[in-house]
C-alpha cells in the first residue's frame, strides 16, 4: 500500500525555495557554465532557445508534492532536512518512474542505469551557502528564499511595472477625470 504524503516535502513552514524570474533571464548561460563547473561537466540547470535568439534555464523545480518521489519505488528520491528534492543514486534501479511522472521531464537516467537531477547543491548548502546558479547570476534572475517573502516581492516587482504603464499610458493618452 502507498503513502498518500510520501510525496510531499515535511515542515513546509520552514522551507527555502528557489524561483527563476524569466523576464530578468538574459539567456547568458552563467547559471549552467557554473553547475557544470560544480558538477564534474554535467549541467542539472539548462537552457534552451525558447525562439530565435531567446534562450531560457530550466532545472527541478523540487516540488512541495514532487511527484517523481511519490513513485518511486526503492525510495532513491527524498527530500532533504530544506525541502529539495536530492537523489541517493545507490537505490535507483533505474525503472524511469520518476522521468515519467515529472511534469517538466527533469530527471534523466544515465548511461550506466541511475536517474539524476539537481539537488540544489547540496555540499554548498551544507555550508551554509548559496546554490551555485543562484550565487552567480548576473542579474539575479534565479532566487532564493522563503516562499512568502519571495512570492510578496514578486508581487510588489509586478505592481511597480503595473503602475509604471499606468503612468505611461496616462501620459500618452492624457486621461482626465
Amino acid at each position: 500500500m502507498s503513502n498518500p504524503d510520501k510525496g510531499t516535502a515535511p515542515g513546509l513552514e520552514i522551507r527555502v525555495r528557489r524561483f527563476i524570474l524569466y523576464d530578468k533571464c538574459i539567456g547568458c548561460y552563467t547559471c549552467e557554465e557554473v553547475c557544470k563547473f560544480l558538477n564534474s561537466e554535467y549541467a542539472f540547470i539548462k537552457l534552451y532557445e525558447i525562439e530565435s535568439g531567446l534562450s531560457k534555464p530550466i532545472s527541478c523545480f523540487h516540488c512541495v508534492k514532487a511527484p517523481c518521489v511519490t513513485v518511486c519505488p526503492t525510495n532513491a528520491l527524498i527530500f532533504d532536512k530544506s525541502g529539495a528534492v536530492i537523489d541517493r543514486t545507490t537505490r535507483c534501479i533505474g525503472c524511469t518512474s520518476c522521468i515519467i511522472a515529472c511534469p517538466f521531464g527533469i530527471p534523466e537516467l544515465t548511461p550506466i542505469g541511475y536517474v539524476i537531477k539537481c539537488d540544489l547543491c547540496s555540499k554548498l548548502r551544507s555550508e551554509d551557502l548559496e546554490p551555485g546558479c543562484i550565487a552567480t547570476c548576473p542579474t539575479n534572475a534565479i532566487i532564493w528564499g522563503n516562499p512568502d517573502e519571495i512570492v510578496k516581492r514578486s508581487r510588489e516587482r509586478t505592481l511597480y511595472r503595473l503602475v509604471g504603464a499606468f503612468k505611461l499610458s496616462e501620459k500618452q493618452f492624457h486621461y482626465s477625470d
